[in-house]
């Protein structure tokens, strides 16, 4: 597995008033968008307010919109924001109290002529009335778009790859057979090479396995490369989920869409009856086999957050990497039961709608948290080969605190060592890494609709043509810069356990977690 780092500081260079306004949108189907309750921003449909320039072309929720936690705790300026915007017959529903959410539910007021749901518009319109002194300029700060993020992986199943007018997951500049078949969707593979052995936590230099959280699809139940328990039983398996937290991002499900109720790779969409297998299933234990391959004396948490269609609210992304933060914020001050992470891996993102700059909100809040404390956050550059920013993976370009453990973004190469033609780049990424034609664990089944082209009878075994979504093998080939950022968090994680007997493993001192992963970065490249 190769990591190429491109040697410069990244940074976001100046915004080009000529870019393509729409470069880097996902191409996400009507079906999918109306699932999630979502829409894509076409800049040249955007309503405006007073003084408000273009936007990007973004995908967001139409019927939600994010408030900062301060926000949240200002009654006088929550009363503004429901007086401007029931003018436009606009309620905002904010969560209810105990539950840890930062997502406002819009809804249509009580006013007689009819009003339509659009998070963009009512962003404008609040931002008309605070050019009008009718509320706070404060509040165009704590209010935000709740985005849809997508997973970023070659989507469906066979060697012609994704689809671009079904699929979501994948993007670009590609049309053709010659095109799809380079960099194939999920392929059933038979893996020979047995998985490298793993060693008892106590033989590890500190005593401790360095810890990766893989925040995406879920993982399967069972899988013949690893084992899996639950995070409260505190056993020493490679992966462990948390069926706790899951119950807690669940609570914060909005009615009327998809819930993410439980931490498996679930394989089809719910009310589909084709039994098509869905495009981002085995999505994260795909990356979880990936960890498995390259350090194998690590740790997955697996938390699921992505939906078997590669979509991602941000509110439940937002709670995920608060409550990992929390939970390192513990072990730092002492807190014994504490069972912190060390890297995250984030194979997802999205293009903003503001046209330069970084964009502030509780997202990077809670990035620029774990990096404080030391933790390496690894973000997938986007599949969409654009150099538009692509977040959370642009966030690299953001000046973190001087001691603080690194935000790394990771676009994909070739298996002969050349960027892969689909990868984004641009001068936000830190480095490239082994992204096409990858070949990791999936899950065993079930199998999908689609068949064998041929089948006939045989005196001993059925025989039959490659069946495209049988995995019963428990392997495939996939390409994306998805399975990049995971090449680079194991060879951080190995690195961190390297047989180094004088590296400290302590978990409550930030100091010592910040140089471990400054020093595991330096070992790989960095």
């Amino acid at each position: 597995m190769k990591v190429h780092f491109t040697g410069r500081t990244p940074h976001l260079g100046e915004p080009d008033p000529r870019r393509d306004r729409s470069a880097g949108v996902p191409p996400i189907p009507a079906h999918i968008l109306d699932r999630h309750h979502a829409r894509q921003l076409r800049p040249g449909e955007a309503a405006l307010a007073p003084g408000q320039s273009t936007p990007g072309g973004t995908i967001y929720r139409y019927d939600r919109l994010l408030l900062s936690g301060r926000l949240l705790n200002n009654a006088e300026r929550l009363a503004e924001l429901d007086t401007a915007l029931a003018v436009y017959g606009i309620r905002v529903r904010r969560p209810d109290a105990g539950v840890r959410s930062r997502r406002a539910r819009l809804t249509i007021g009580d006013r007689a002529t009819p009003a339509t749901l659009d998070a963009w518009d009512t962003m404008q319109n609040l931002r008309a009335a605070i050019h009008s002194g009718r509320c706070h300029d404060e509040l165009a700060k704590r209010v935000r778009l709740e985005h849809l993020l997508v997973g970023s992986a070659f989507s469906g199943v066979g060697m012609l790859g994704q689809k671009e007018d079904y699929y979501p997951g994948t993007g670009g500049p590609f049309n053709g057979p010659s095109a799809n078949t380079a960099y194939p969707g999920r392929v059933p593979v038979n893996l020979i090479v047995p998985m490298p052995s793993r060693r008892p936590a106590h033989a590890l230099p500190g005593g401790r396995r360095p810890v990766v959280a893989v925040l995406d699809t879920g993982v399967s139940k069972r899988h013949p490369a690893f084992e899996v328990s639950d995070y409260q039983e505190r056993l020493d398996t490679f992966v462990t989920v948390d069926h706790e937290l899951q119950d807690e991002l669940a609570a914060t499900a909005d009615p009327e869409t998809p819930v993410l109720a439980k931490p498996w790779d679930q394989a089809y969409v719910s009310h589909s009856l084709v039994h098509e297998i869905a495009s981002h299933f085995g999505h994260g234990t795909f990356i979880t086999g990936i960890i498995r391959q390259i350090a194998p004396d690590a740790q997955v948490r697996s938390i699921r957050v992505m939906h078997n269609d590669g979509m991602v609210y941000e509110n439940e992304l937002i709670g995920a990497l608060n409550h990992l933060a929390d939970e390192v914020e513990r072990a730092r001050d002492g807190d014994d039961s504490a069972q912190p992470v060390d890297i995250i891996v984030l194979s997802m993102g999205y293009v903003d709608e503001e046209p330069g700059g970084v964009p502030e909100g509780s997202q990077l809040s809670a990035i620029k948290r774990l990096t404080s404390l030391g933790v390496t956050v690894v973000a997938a550059a986007g599949n969409y080969a654009t150099d538009r920013p692509f977040y959370p993976a642009a966030y690299s370009a953001t000046s973190m605190e001087n001691e603080a453990a690194p935000m790394i973004s990771v676009g994909a190469l070739n298996p002969n060592g050349s960027v892969a033609m689909f990868s984004n780049a641009g001068p936000w990424l830190t480095c490239y890494a082994s992204g096409a034609s990858i070949i990791s664990t999936y899950p065993t089944g079930p199998d999908g609709s689609a068949s064998p082209l041929v089948q006939v009878d045989d005196e001993y075994l059925p025989r039959e043509s490659l069946d495209p979504d049988d995995f019963k093998a428990g392997f495939a080939i996939w390409s994306g810069t998805s399975f990049a950022a995971p090449v680079v968090a194991a060879k951080l994680a190995a690195a961190m356990y390297s047989d180094d007997e004088s590296q400290e493993f302590s978990v409550n001192d930030i100091r010592a977690a910040v140089n471990r992963s400054r020093s595991a970065l330096k070992a790989i490249g960095g």
